[in-house]
């Protein structure tokens, strides 16, 4: 299943007609360490915060056989690449699509040979996946890491 699923990840420009997905992935990707580190999710504010920072152009959608399963959003300046979002839809997480993904985005910084800057929820397992990628917890506040993968 995994080799499978793999093979047919791909990914395409997100429209604003995906700005709405983008949200629902993010609220059922990220809502439960949410949760965990500010309380119970007041939706209203989430989505005002999320259409104050969100640039649709600066998304990907992420696919599985042509279904969306979550997005990706990355910058680059010229010192560093930035992993702003990298989401998977929980019911498809911990099948290797997130990895193929970040993958991606690192061989995309080494050919630049830049390093990769993301900021994780403590709560959020995902720092395991990027430990196991190389990044450093280089500070963190109450709710957040900060973590670099240097070149």
């Amino acid at each position: 299943m995994r080799h499978s699923a793999i093979a047919q990840i791909t990914r395409r420009p997100a429209s604003k007609q995906d700005l709405e997905m983008i949200y629902r992935i993010l609220r059922a990707s990220l809502g439960p360490y949410i949760e965990q580190t500010w309380g119970k999710l007041d939706d209203l504010a989430q989505r005002k915060r999320f259409d104050e920072v969100t640039r649709v152009e600066d998304h990907s959608i992420v696919e599985l056989q042509r279904r969306p399963i979550g997005c990706l959003c990355f910058g680059q300046s010229d010192v560093e690449f930035r992993l702003i979002r990298l989401l998977i839809r929980p019911e498809f997480q911990r099948l290797g699509l997130g990895t193929q993904i970040l993958k991606e985005v690192l061989a995309l910084a080494d050919d630049r040979r830049l390093p990769v800057r993301l900021r994780v929820l403590r709560v959020n397992p995902a720092r395991r996946l990027y430990e196991r990628h190389g990044f450093l917890v280089v500070s963190e506040d109450e709710t957040h890491y900060t973590m670099i993968r240097p070149v």
